[in-house]
């Protein structure tokens, strides 16, 4: 074989091998985005280090899981439950929500945006907006300590403001709860302020 012959295989070899090196890398996909069907209170999907949201139908409540907080893929679900419990002395704000599973968003943070579905009666300072969570509370009574059930502020969900339209709360989260157990309210975030 003469040399510009042997050279131009060598070539067509080496681009070949580039051209199949170059297309077997694994392609972005972006941020998932999954809006639950009319009339169902549950979305989930797979999201990963891309991020994602998932959206309720019909104005519901959004979860947004920003890009490079989660290192691998997780099924993420957003559920939404009809308040019917006891907030002593707090007055609600739409649903209450589950997210699950439990996952603590460090050094980062998802934000739920909740439906504003009334007008509140003050600055939310004022009148202590926040994200409540029932969890068991250690309590001091008659025969010593014990621990009680009951609505508390979430420590590790923070009030972020109002969305541009004016629709949505919007929660900061750092950690969710919802593997303590699913039978309701314990695990569910529920938006309230003082009445």
């Amino acid at each position: 074989m003469s040399k510009n012959v042997l050279k131009f295989m060598m070539g067509g070899c080496i681009l070949l091998t580039v051209v199949a090196v170059a297309g077997c890398k694994a392609e972005k996909r972006g941020p998932v985005e999954v809006t639950a069907a009319a009339g169902k209170f549950t979305v989930k999907a797979v999201i990963g280090k891309e991020g994602g949201s998932l959206i309720l139908a019909d104005g519901g409540a959004k979860l947004t899981i920003p890009a490079d907080l989660l290192m691998e893929d997780i099924t993420v679900a957003l559920t939404q439950v009809k308040p019917s419990f006891d907030l002593s002395g707090k007055d609600v704000v739409g649903h209450a929500y589950r997210i699950s599973p439990r996952l603590t968003f460090a050094p980062g943070l998802a934000r739920l945006y909740v439906p504003l579905d009334r007008g509140l009666p003050g600055l939310p300072q004022e009148i202590g907006l926040g994200m409540y969570v029932y969890d068991s509370v250690e309590s001091d009574g008659p025969s010593g300590p014990s621990l009680v059930h009951t609505w508390k502020a979430h420590s590790l969900v923070k009030f972020a403001g109002f969305s541009t339209d004016q629709k949505y709360l919007m929660f900061d989260i750092h950690e969710t709860i919802s593997d303590r157990t699913t039978k309701a309210p314990f695990g569910l975030f529920q938006a309230a302020f003082n009445m």
